[in-house]
């Protein structure tokens, strides 16, 4: 399978077939399938932790707390906004999908 990017703590995002339990990513349901709800539910709370570990980084830059450089402050805060953007495309997805079955005759 192809690398996944990785995003945050390095975990890398899920890979391999729907079921498996992979590192970063949460366990399957006991049937083995993952309900759509459950993974939008999770990719939201990860968006959500990496905006927090950004502005966390950001106020110990900003504090000058030791081993904090502008680097790493910059790379959080660019996968944050990345993630975020991309949040925002599947959003816009499943609103345009909903709006198209809306639509259709019944």
């Amino acid at each position: 399978m192809i690398d996944e990017p990785r995003i945050g703590s390095g975990a890398p995002l899920h890979s391999g077939p729907l079921g498996e339990a992979q590192e970063g990513f949460p366990p399957a349901h006991p049937s083995g399938e993952e309900s759509f709800v459950h993974v939008l539910k999770d990719s939201i709370a990860r968006v959500n932790s990496l905006q927090t570990e950004a502005d966390k980084t950001i106020q110990e830059f900003s504090t000058g707390q030791d081993g904090v450089t502008l680097h790493q402050t910059m790379i959080e805060m660019a996968q944050a906004d990345v993630s975020f953007h991309l949040m925002m495309q599947v959003r816009d997805r499943i609103v345009k999908a909903y709006q198209e079955m809306n639509n259709m005759p019944l």
